[in-house]
């Protein structure tokens, strides 16, 4: 009897580890679910306090074993060389994609619906997680990004106003460059960027390259816009009797003295509102971003709710404190209303 109760109270200290680990664990989890308003941030983050608690409790466990003491040291040793072997692999495992995880979202480089071109890829990002982020392409498809991929390569973010659209267009010398650019620079405005102007990019042998820039106000409509651009450049190029055709066309082939210019026809006005391309190719990554948006907007209400909850117990005046009561409800009630439609967007 004795025998059996000295086992009993030897595995009680490890099994007590592995009960207050597994608490803490659910502590964890159930905290962070009933924390709403947080960002996406939040699932590296408690998935970080979870990783530490459990390596943690991996140790004290063993420290609490019922055997001898070298035996101990010979696991923690054992414990140690798989440590060591995993950050020396680090580069190329998943401790690597989880190491360049948290550096990338500490940096906070872009968020839910942000469109980033990563090396020679371009497109929304629709997820982020603790080893790879997810982007929905221009076909409206997906593409998982591994972190350490984006940690090693450059990214660039497309500003969400006030972005600018370009194209390049090869002209021969015979045009004069003055019409050139004016026509250019009508395109650009035609297309409804704003503060357009003209780089002359390259004097070629036969042709001189020009490029028109101009400022996008929505960034969301980028790749139609870019399409627009062509287009109207092509149009007024055609409209002012501007011939875009190789230089050295009529070396190639015999022509007498043709210039080939389309007509050039006006279009016609649409009186409704059409949907943009972006918001047919891009809908899930448009809908996480707004998803975002909510979040940061529920944290910043609950930031200045505690704010107010503090002048009320600090003020004397009791209009101001109704003032601020009224203004609370007001919030918890535009809190409410706002996590309700996140749940709803969640089962949907």
């Amino acid at each position: 009897m004795d025998k059996i109760l000295n086992i009993l109270l030897s595995i009680l200290e490890p099994a007590g580890v592995i009960i207050v680990v597994v608490i803490i664990l659910i502590l964890n989890s159930w905290i962070f679910n009933r924390m709403k308003t947080l960002q996406s941030t939040a699932v590296i983050i408690r998935r970080s306090i979870a990783f530490l608690v459990g390596f943690l409790g991996t140790i004290i466990f063993i420290l609490a074993l019922p055997v001898e003491a070298q035996m101990k040291g010979q696991i923690l040793s054992f414990l140690a060389i798989i440590i060591s072997a995993g950050i020396a692999l680090s580069s190329t495992t998943i401790l690597g994609n989880l190491i360049a995880g948290f550096m990338n979202n500490s940096m906070n480089r872009f968020r839910n619906g942000d469109l980033v071109k990563i090396n020679d890829i371009q497109g929304r990002v629709l997820k982020k997680s603790v080893f790879h982020i997810e982007l929905q392409l221009e076909d409206s498809n997906y593409v998982t990004i591994p972190n350490l991929y984006i940690a090693t390569h450059p990214v660039k973010l497309t500003r969400k106003t006030n972005t600018v659209i370009s194209t390049s267009v090869s002209l021969g010398y015979d045009v004069p460059r003055t019409k050139i650019e004016e026509a250019l620079k009508d395109a650009a405005l035609a297309t409804g960027l704003k503060d357009p102007y003209v780089y002359i990019t390259e004097l070629g042998d036969f042709s001189v390259v020009y490029k028109v820039h101009g400022f996008l106000g929505d960034a969301g409509k980028f790749f139609s816009t870019s399409s627009l651009l062509n287009a109207k450049v092509m149009d007024m190029l055609h409209k002012n009797r501007v011939e875009i055709v190789s230089p050295t066309f009529m070396n190639q082939r015999r022509v007498d003295e043709k210039e080939f210019i389309t007509e050039y026809h006006a279009e016609k006005k649409q009186v409704e509102k059409e949907i943009s391309p972006e918001e047919l190719v891009f809908d899930e990554a448009i809908k996480s971003g707004e998803t975002e948006k909510k979040k940061e907007l529920l944290q910043k209400m609950v930031d200045r709710i505690e704010q107010l909850k503090d002048k009320i117990k600090q003020t004397k005046d009791e209009d101001e404190v109704n003032k601020h009561k009224a203004t609370v409800v007001r919030l918890e009630g535009m809190i409410k209303r706002i996590e309700e439609n996140l749940e709803q967007k969640k089962e949907d």
